[in-house]
């Protein structure tokens, strides 16, 4: 029997003291705060976790955190018997010891004079009442490690796999080597899915072959009756050659055509297994990398508790969603941003308790940070209840800091003025504190969230508070990106960025103050050229349309003139050389199925080239559009679908929502009903009979007066080549029935009109 080395051991330990930290942690948080269900509990757990702390030390030799284990074994005990209230400075006392041996775990040399302290300052405390304590142990229960299956987060960087009879650990790095090995698993089932329709195209080619054969067939048959009825000669015995050689290759032909679709058969099935295969390793492997929100909660409940008595304001900490899990090195990304957002809440956000009381709210000031999945992106919002955002504050500071000046700043819409506060240098504090005032948190919080392929937005309300919102995809080397064309190059732009793709007629871009500008929705909106600024030269242009890209980031919409829209797609994204990772415009780089590389484009950054002081032009008035006093007439909608049932449910929930609502059954009564009436927006299921709607979907958009008519397709396909279907029918929204509800579908009928 093999005994463990001394490193093995030390490894061991560092992991489980840390786990204990965080217990200890958590606990006096529930206590300080009130939270805690049973305090009595929380204390004996708190008591337990120290001795097995202590025990454990003394086993590795570790004295330091020996003896403050047992200081703070000692005056847990005496907290239990109710010999001792954990009153705010014992607390602070008892954080200062976990402080001690945190700095121990991670290697950070404890200053002498702070260590001396804190160690004379327990021992007081635990000497004060040691006649009281000096007879109490408290023994570890032997029901109170959970015994279901847990992840958690050490900060040593390993997942602490835990299933109730046995367990593992397995260090990130391992994880992250089988992530990308996995990846390149994903790439060869691309590569197999391209020679699948390179299958599917030699069908078509051999199938087409097949027809103009047998198109020749009939003259064939003729001249080999009149050769039989002719002399034969020495040309004749060519030509009798040549027509039993075509005999014969129209056998080749079929044997051939016959393999080949049985291949295509084979090919489709083995690609249908081993995407199978890909897709389930991908599942196992994310869901083994996953940790619970909560494991980083403590830190930043312990932090806004510090913060918060350091600038003498009383703040509570709301958490919601702490069991939602996220990768690791999504998790770990986020810290930082979450961090800041947090400081700037303390700091900027919560008022001192007499301006609250003055203004008519509680004395203490509320803080929630919450956590949710929604779809393929990962949902971070960090509010407080505090004065907001000062849009006139934050317009003189970017002014007095040079990045607008005072006539740009007259123009500038409330949002636009929001989106300052992330420029590097701009503070609105008058004074440089230890927690704010330099003018950078917020500009890290954007740098790293964009760095994940994420967004930041913000909304305030003055006087009640402000919310930022993180969004950030739920896998990290996976992005699903629309594939497009800028002169005769292919790029991608990750989809949750694009609001919409459509054409327009080039007489419809207009001037305003030296600025290209279209109006989609009756809202003006700029337009730059992707070519301009990737320095691409154009393809050969259409007179007659253009096509747009919009892109939405840092509350704005920008329309990118682009050559083509391709495709959409789940690609697999790689880190790009040392010499190109700060390129402009450029966020990565991703494999096809064909095996080209394609550039992943940065929407953050094609966004901030067009001045965040761009103005904001009014609606040009068009002489069909109503008086400005006539009442708004009720929007019109087409709902089309075969289905009574949704076609019944769909309009019920739109009458309510106050539209004019007209069914069809299908494509073709649809399309009928489109030139004798006029609508404002089209509900279309995918799956019809006589007319699909992609069919019908395409007349529209080709159509000269219903081209700009906004068309939703509302249907249960969801593989990504039907998908790809709709848009390139030019659908201005896809919508899955398994995910609709009413809201969700009034939200977009919203957006497309």
């Amino acid at each position: 029997m093999t005994t463990p080395s001394d490193a093995d051991l030390l490894s061991i330990f560092w992991v489980e003291v840390g786990d204990y930290l965080q217990t200890l942690n958590n606990g006096l948080l529930q206590i300080e705060t009130g939270a805690a269900e049973n305090e009595a509990a929380v204390l004996r757990e708190m008591n337990r976790v120290a001795h097995s702390m202590k025990g454990a030390a003394r086993a590795v030799g570790i004295s330091i955190i020996e003896t403050i284990a047992h200081y703070l074994e000692a005056i847990f005990a005496a907290a239990l018997n109710d010999r001792l209230a954990l009153t705010p400075n014992l607390c602070d006392l008892l954080y200062d010891g976990i402080d001690l041996i945190q700095n121990v775990v991670n290697g950070v040399e404890n200053p002498t004079e702070i260590l001396a302290a804190a160690l004379a300052r327990l021992e007081q405390t635990v000497a004060a009442r040691a006649p009281e304590t000096r007879q109490h142990t408290a023994r570890p229960a032997a029901d109170s490690r959970r015994a279901a299956s847990t992840v958690e987060l050490a900060e040593t960087g390993t997942l602490l796999l835990r299933p109730a009879e046995d367990g593992v650990r397995v260090p990130v790095s391992k994880l992250d080597r089988l992530s990308g090995e996995i990846s390149e698993l994903l790439v060869t089932k691309m590569h197999g899915e391209e020679r699948q329709r390179d299958l599917y195209r030699l069908q078509r080619l051999h199938h087409r072959w097949q027809r103009e054969w047998r198109s020749v067939r009939t003259a064939y048959i003729r001249l080999a009756r009149r050769l039989q009825n002719q002399a034969r000669d020495e040309n004749a015995a060519d030509l009798a050659a040549l027509l039993e050689f075509l005999e014969t290759n129209q056998h080749y032909l079929t044997e051939t055509n016959r393999h080949i679709a049985q291949l295509a058969r084979d090919v489709a099935q083995y690609n249908a297994q081993v995407g199978a295969l890909v897709e389930q390793l991908q599942d196992d492997v994310g869901r083994m990398r996953l940790v619970p929100f909560e494991s980083i909660l403590g830190g930043f409940q312990r932090m806004v508790r510090d913060l918060a008595r350091d600038v003498g304001k009383s703040i509570y900490l709301d958490l919601v969603g702490s069991t939602v899990e996220l990768d690791k090195t999504t998790l770990d990304a986020l810290r930082e941003p979450i961090m800041h957002l947090l400081r700037n809440a303390v700091d900027h956000g919560i008022e001192p308790g007499p301006e609250r009381t003055r203004l008519g709210k509680p004395e203490t000031g509320r803080i929630q940070l919450a956590v949710e999945q929604r779809g393929k992106e990962i949902v971070v919002r960090v509010s407080d209840d505090g004065r907001g955002l000062d849009a006139e504050k934050i317009s003189r500071a970017a002014q007095a800091a040079g990045l607008v000046g005072p006539q740009e700043s007259v123009v500038l819409s409330e949002e636009e003025i929001h989106s300052l506060i992330y420029q590097p240098g701009l503070t609105t504090s008058e004074n440089v504190t230890r927690l704010s005032g330099r003018g950078m948190g917020l500009d890290i919080v954007r740098t790293r969230v964009e760095s994940l392929r994420g967004r930041v937005s913000v909304q305030s309300i003055p006087g009640q508070g402000t919310t930022f919102t993180l969004s950030v995809p739920l896998v990290l080397s996976r992005l699903s990106c629309v594939v497009l064309q800028v002169g005769d190059q292919n790029f991608a732009v990750p989809s949750a960025r694009v609001s919409r793709m459509l054409k327009i007629r080039r007489d419809q871009v207009f001037t305003a103050e030296g600025r290209d500008m279209v109006q989609i929705h009756g809202q003006p909106m700029p337009i730059l050229s992707l070519h301009a600024l990737l320095g691409i030269a154009p393809a050969a242009p259409d007179d007659d349309e253009i096509t747009l890209l919009v892109l939405a980031a840092d509350e704005r919409q920008i329309a990118f003139q682009i050559d083509a829209l391709h495709s959409e797609q789940e690609l697999v994204l790689k880190p790009l050389g040392r010499e190109v990772e700060n390129a402009h415009y450029i966020s990565g780089a991703a494999l096809l199925g064909s095996g080209d590389v394609i550039i992943v484009l940065d929407a953050n950054d094609l966004i901030r080239s067009t001045p965040a002081a761009a103005p904001v032009f009014p609606h040009t008035a068009d002489p069909d559009d109503p008086a400005p006093n006539a009442p708004p007439s009720r929007r019109r909608v087409l709902i089309v679908d075969d289905s009574i049932t949704t076609r019944t449910l769909e309009k019920h929930i739109l009458e309510t929502a106050g539209f004019d609502v007209s069914v069809a059954i299908d494509g073709v009564e649809a399309w009928t009903m489109l030139a004798e009436n006029a609508f404002d927006v089209v509900i279309a299921d995918v799956e019809m009979p006589n007319m699909d709607g992609l069919e019908l979907t395409r007349r529209i958009k080709n159509d000269g007066h219903l081209g700009q008519l906004p068309v939703i397709l509302l249907t249960s396909l969801s593989r990504p080549e039907q998908r790809e279907a709709g848009l390139k029918a030019g659908a201005d929204a896809y919508v899955m029935k398994s995910q609709f509800d009413q809201a969700e579908l009034l939200r977009i009928i919203q957006a497309v009109m």
